[in-house]
């Protein structure tokens, strides 16, 4: 009975066993089809890379080259400190002597040269001088690879433009970082095998996938140039005390850009050396409020819209009143009667004022748009801002009137550059380039940037009109200090004030031939704190300098000024009331007149200047066909300084100007008038004189 019972024992115990074993059996085959078949790929992938090493090979960073293929930016072969801290017997020993010699801490080498890995980095692309004494010190565990390292042979020269990069090769300012991509190539890679102690087998290379070299880049720049313009802004920020400056020189008819500068600078073979706002570039980051410059757009935009030509007639008392402000001139005595050539000649506020509210800020602000001013120029460079128009719902005729001569609206350099170059090529905006090819390592072209033209904003009429008016300026006006004898010159100057601060902003924008511009030239100097900081003292001169390094350099031959005419030839209006509008237009052209039709209606109702004036060839005649007063609201006249005129004298001017006069007293001259000089008074308001006798 009891052996029975141990053999049932022993049966029960051995069916346990085999179920157990039978459990584990097909546990294992279950495990072994999971691996080997159902899920083999992943097992045999991570087999693969026990035993399967994948070294990365790094391209060549391309190179920048200037217009002339002279070398900007380069790469070398550089050392890079690695320490093998499984080979380092004393972690703090060893990083104490290298601390003395690098500038990573010592700590940080300690906490490095103690980790559980192969290889640790130490300190990357070091000098060669660091790089013999560490190998004086024959340390154990500490060795060198090659990596590749970023070189400015110019230093200094174009920096804000070129940028640089960062300790992986990677573009983070300027150039290098927009075209970072084509610069950078792709990486290359070498997959070979190693056996059990982790070494390489030989000839075991089972895949090479070479790296694809980055690609060079040509840059618009001249380097010669580029030197002229660091060179002379520089001097000239020390000079007038400057808190920095920008200088750009373009071709009108490309949109390349020839020399792009700023001061101060930075080098940026060392970068990290310098504050970071010194690494931009504020030729396209910064906005600054244009002052006079900007009447160049209101110049070209008022002659496209027709409401002015060079020989309309103004008159500048000194100031003019816009709604509750007073605006001034810079000459506190006013200029007079003058022509809108005059105007433009001697940078007349008031005059432009009149201008601008001729034209109404509806089209005004469609010109301004027209010409850039509200949106990037999209050129390659990163940082670009966009500049500061004021809302459009909040521009009343005050902000009109300021915009008109410059102020109250922000612009980039490289925005004003580029709206003034399309005057100077025939009306048509271009799109502002910097880089004028890529090419691959070989030299093959990949990729020609060829000029894009964005609109045409002004005719070509247009254009050579106003670029004519601005060679006035330059020849008598306030940009003599920028006339270069046997060289037709226009250009414009501009003086803003800081708000804030008693410093100035002092501008000067030319072109040159004014008969075929090659060149336009913007040089401004930011934050002037000293006396001289008028534009016509230190951008006009700044200008007139670089553009003789143009002269010299492009061997410009000189040209003839053209004779000017020293008698304006004068037309007697007709009256045209009454007339229908398409019926005289033939006759004013006829005459040399430019006209400007006001309304809707198909018959004259009223005209400025008034029937029987005697104006200017090269004028203009505004024909109302509508009594609105909405109609006449933009072409308010503005009262003239008449005391001390003859009556005869007043009666012309007045003609000339459309202003309707009443006398008192029938000779002499005039003392005394009801409305005050300078006071805006509409086209049918009549201004009472008191004549002397």
């Amino acid at each position: 009975m009891d052996q029975n019972r141990i053999n049932q024992g022993r049966k029960k115990r051995i069916k346990i066993l085999f179920f157990i074993f039978t459990f584990i059996f097909l546990l294992l085959t279950a495990r072994l089809v999971w691996i080997q078949i159902i899920n083999n790929e992943e097992y045999y992938n991570k087999a693969l890379k026990q035993r399967m090493q994948e070294l990365k090979v790094n391209p060549d960073r391309g190179k920048i080259f200037d217009i002339n293929g002279k070398e900007l930016a380069v790469s070398i072969t550089s050392k890079t400190v690695v320490g093998l801290p499984k080979q380092v017997k004393n972690p703090s020993q060893t990083a104490g002597k290298l601390a003395a010699i690098l500038s990573t801490e010592y700590k940080t080498l300690v906490d490095r040269l103690s980790r559980d890995a192969y290889a640790v980095f130490l300190e990357r692309k070091v000098s060669d001088h660091k790089v013999n004494e560490i190998d004086e010190l024959n340390l154990e565990g500490v060795t060198f690879i090659d990596e590749s390292k970023r070189i400015y042979p110019k230093d200094k020269l174009a920096s804000q433009v070129l940028g640089f990069v960062g300790v992986d090769a990677n573009g983070l300012e300027g150039v290098e970082l927009s075209y970072d991509r084509q610069l950078q190539g792709s990486e290359g890679r070498i997959l070979t095998e190693r056996g059990a102690s982790g070494k390489m087998i030989p000839e075991s290379v089972i895949d090479y996938i070479p790296e694809k070299n980055g690609n060079n880049i040509y840059l618009t720049i001249n380097e010669a140039i580029q030197h002229s313009s660091e060179r002379e802004l520089a001097l000239a920020a020390e000079k007038y005390n400057a808190e920095g400056g920008s200088v750009i020189i373009m071709e009108p008819d490309t949109g390349s850009i020839i020399s792009m500068a700023n001061y101060p600078t930075y080098n940026p073979n060392n970068f990290s050396d310098y504050k970071q706002k010194s690494w931009r570039n504020r030729a396209i980051t910064d906005n600054y409020e244009p002052g006079s410059t900007f009447k160049i757009i209101t110049t070209a935009s008022a002659i496209e819209e027709g409401v002015v030509n060079q020989n309309d007639v103004f008159f500048d008392s000194g100031q003019v009143k816009v709604e509750k402000e007073f605006i001034e001139c810079w000459d506190e005595d006013g200029h007079g009667t003058e022509l809108f050539s005059d105007v433009v000649q001697n940078s007349c506020n008031p005059g432009f004022v009149q201008v601008g509210m001729r034209m109404g800020k509806e089209n005004f602000y469609e010109y301004i748009d027209a010409f850039g001013f509200s949106k990037k120029t999209n050129i390659e460079l990163p940082g670009e801002a966009t500049g500061l128009i004021p809302n459009y719902d909040k521009i009343g005729d005050i902000e009109l009137a300021t915009i008109s001569f410059g102020r109250g609206i922000s612009v980039t350099p490289i925005q004003l550059i580029t709206a003034v170059s399309a005057i100077a090529n025939d009306g048509v905006l271009m799109k502002p380039k910097i880089v004028d090819k890529i090419t691959n390592q070989k030299g093959n072209i990949v990729k020609n940037v060829t000029p894009t033209d964005i609109r045409k904003v002004v005719s070509s009429e247009t254009a050579n009109k106003t670029l004519n008016l601005l060679e006035n300026v330059v020849s008598s006006g306030t940009g003599t200090n920028a006339f270069i004898d046997g060289y037709r010159i226009g250009g414009k100057t501009g003086t803003a004030q800081d708000y804030n601060k008693r410093i100035y902003d002092s501008s000067f924008i030319g072109l040159f031939p004014v008969n075929n511009p090659r060149f336009v030239v913007l040089v401004v100097l930011y934050g002037i704190d000293g006396q001289t900081y008028y534009a016509s003292q230190t951008a006009a001169p700044l200008f007139k300098k670089i553009a003789s390094d143009l002269i010299r350099y492009y061997k410009i031959p000189s040209q003839e000024t053209p004779q000017e005419s020293d008698q304006l030839e004068t037309v007697k209006l007709s009256d045209y009331s009454g007339n229908e509008k398409h019926r005289i237009q033939e006759e004013l052209k006829g005459n040399g007149l430019n006209y400007k039709i006001i309304g809707e209606g198909e018959k004259i109702l009223s005209q400025i200047p008034k029937a029987g004036a005697e104006v200017y060839k090269n004028s203009t005649v505004f024909l109302f066909t509508e009594q609105d007063e909405i109609m006449t609201i933009n072409h308010k006249i503005m009262t003239p300084d008449f005391i001390g005129m003859e009556r005869k004298t007043a009666e012309q001017l007045a003609e000339k100007i459309g202003l309707n006069l009443k006398f008192q007293g029938q000779t002499g001259e005039v003392i005394g008038q009801d409305v005050d000089p300078g006071i805006r008074v509409d086209i049918k308001e009549t201004v009472i004189l008191k004549l002397k006798g």
